[in-house]
């Protein structure tokens, strides 16, 4: 489990070092904080690999028709002012393991993979101008893994490294297809899961009675509540779909980590400490460390009562803010009842 990071020239972090993360961590902090930022830092640093890089972009909804007409400039917003000259790292662990993430702007094309190499030249000798991105992977000072995403006029490629991993990060203003949904839910039912969809749905809304998917033109995911025929889940509007990509994210998941950002979007504040309840059961239940941010005082109030009634050293609550010296951002991290404290006695716990 990650109990500490440090993120150097990444986005607006400068040379960040957080200490003390727990299996359930909210993160809190004003606009422009860099909770977003912190979360896609976590994702790399779990995730090293081609396909986070151009996930990422995408749940930026950074336009490739840019990158095609600038190749060089495809990669600036991942670095700290969009500034090349210097590299991203990212290191954390726990107390006997510590791994080290560089990213970096080079002339040189890493990969050890024949097929890659060939794709390689036949990819450059179609392109006037190609910009790569260097993913080097340092575990205990050495060197496990080295891989490259590819940036021309034609688009990307990534060189080695290239998989079809489920990224484990569920933004703030995307959301899954139908054909997601379902194709999810079909996977929780084969391993037994299916229950807790359920279970949360019924927080957020008492009368759903049934979830089940259908394969009627393409696979949708349907909803039936008290005395009413199926509907499928769009619906049921984005607050009850949001939910459900939670669960699944959660229940599906392999990689004992989930990043969830704005945590609060379409949770009523009266079902935040139920919903809370059942992400620190299963995150326990399932081994999986948990990861998300918020703008919500009523959403941070849940956490620290939820926090309070399980295991208090389960959670932590983290607020970002800028040091009034250096203006670097750091992490203020607060255990639960140090939260609650706050909260009672009006003190500022969101950057205020």
């Amino acid at each position: 489990m990650l109990e500490h990071i440090e993120i150097q020239n990444f986005r607006c972090f400068e040379d960040t070092k957080i200490l003390g993360f727990k299996r359930v961590n909210l993160i809190g902090g004003k606009n422009n904080a860099g909770k977003t930022a912190f979360l896609e830092a976590l994702l790399l640093h779990n995730f090293p690999r081609p396909k986070s890089i151009i996930e990422l972009k995408k749940i930026r909804r950074e336009s490739s028709e840019i990158s095609k007409s600038r190749p060089e400039r495809t990669w600036d917003n991942f670095f700290l002012d969009q500034s090349h000259q210097g590299q991203i790292k990212i290191s954390g662990g726990d107390s006997e393991n510590l791994k080290t993430i560089e990213l970096s702007i080079s002339d040189t094309i890493n990969s050890e993979d024949q097929q890659d190499i060939k794709k390689l030249i036949d990819f450059i000798s179609q392109n006037e101008s190609v910009t790569s991105l260097n993913i080097k992977v340092i575990q205990n000072q050495e060197k496990i893994s080295e891989s490259s995403v590819i940036s021309s006029s034609n688009g990307i490629i990534s060189v080695n490294g290239s998989d079809s991993i489920d990224i484990p990060i569920i933004p703030s203003g995307l959301r899954m297809s139908n054909q997601e949904l379902a194709e999810a839910y079909d996977k929780a039912r084969l391993d037994e899961k299916d229950g807790e969809v359920l279970k949360l749905l019924q927080i957020l809304d008492s009368s759903i009675q049934e979830v089940d998917s259908f394969l009627i033109g393409e696979p949708t995911l349907y909803l039936r509540s008290i005395n009413k025929r199926r509907l499928p889940i769009s619906l049921y509007g984005d607050a009850i779909i949001r939910a459900t990509t939670m669960i699944l994210k959660l229940i599906n998941n392999n990689h004992k980590i989930l990043l969830i950002d704005e945590i609060e979007n379409g949770i009523h504040y009266t079902n935040q400490r139920e919903f809370w309840r059942t992400l620190f059961r299963l995150s326990q239940a399932l081994d999986t460390q948990i990861f998300a941010t918020t703008h919500s005082l009523e959403m941070i109030q849940a956490f620290g009562d939820v926090g309070l009634e399980t295991d208090e050293e389960m959670s932590a609550y983290f607020e970002l803010a800028r040091h009034p010296k250096t203006n670097n951002i750091i992490g203020i991290k607060r255990d639960v009842e140090t939260l609650k404290y706050a909260l009672e006695h009006g003190k500022g716990v969101r950057g205020e």
